[in-house]
């Protein structure tokens, strides 16, 4: 379905795009709608083209087959995803749906290509885009390997804390399952986590609200400092510490992985 390209807005080019092209590339896209819940793309399927986010959100997971997902990414405007697939004709190796009425523009794999081997601004977008993909997929590699579950769950407390470290109720605006597939864990164990870091007086499980009690805790329990805590029944909590050779330069933290694209 076309759009008249007038109504393009800025939050609409994928973020990082060359402006001055911008209006090459647009003019030459797709805008699409779905309604929510709907399937975008299909996991090992062909990929149609890159998706630039307009309004609505998008989640992008990979399935085993057996209803256990693992979200990618939560892409919203300005966010897109397929460049890789698009250049080089792999399937799509995730899939995609939508989360509420969503609009975006699909850039066919031809356009893009014609565009990078005209402009080598957009080759270099797309170099920089694959970076940072690679970039991602390590870091999902590593909380998924590296991190337990309540690690992991306290540090998407923290993110969806957002830039106010002294706002201490965080509240989630999705259910406890979908909040688990964002850090691949079923939901029965992001409940036992959310026990845990309550356990250790680090939060007030009231889930979809969650009451920050230790921030200075979570932060160092997130980063896997203090994986040696236990809570002492009716006493205070004890902590051990692992020995390591260094420690993390700072927490938790991937664009894309755990928290919405911004806008």
């Amino acid at each position: 379905m076309r759009q008249a390209f007038a109504n393009l807005s800025p939050c609409h080019v994928p973020a990082g795009f060359p402006v001055p092209l911008a209006d090459d590339l647009m003019a030459l896209s797709e805008y699409r709608r779905y309604p929510d819940g709907a399937q975008v793309f299909a996991q090992g399927e062909p990929m149609p083209g890159v998706y630039v986010m307009a309004r609505g959100a998008l989640k992008v997971f990979r399935s085993d087959g057996r209803a256990k997902v693992q979200v990618i990414e939560i892409l919203r405007a300005g966010g897109c995803f397929g460049e890789v697939e698009a250049m080089d004709g792999s399937p799509a190796y995730c899939a995609a749906e939508a989360l509420g009425p969503t609009e975006c523009w699909l850039i066919h794999p031809g356009t893009l290509k014609a565009l990078a081997a005209r402009d080598t601004q957009v080759a270099s977008w797309l170099l920089q885009r694959s970076a940072e993909r690679i970039r991602q997929l390590i870091f999902l590699v590593e909380t998924l390997s590296l991190h337990t579950v309540p690690e992991r769950i306290a540090n998407l407390i923290l993110e969806r804390q957002g830039p106010t470290p002294g706002r201490s109720l965080v509240e989630f605006a999705e259910t406890q399952e979908h909040a688990s597939q964002a850090i691949g864990a079923s939901r029965e164990a992001f409940s036992r986590g959310l026990r845990t870091l309550a356990d250790l007086r680090m939060i007030k499980n009231s889930f979809p609200v969650i009451r920050i009690l230790d921030a200075q805790s979570l932060r160092r329990y997130a980063m896997g400092w203090d994986r040696g805590c236990q809570a002492a029944p009716g006493g205070p909590v004890a902590v051990g510490f692992p020995v390591l050779g260094a420690f993390p330069a700072g927490p938790l933290a991937a664009p894309g992985l755990l928290r919405p694209t911004a806008n």
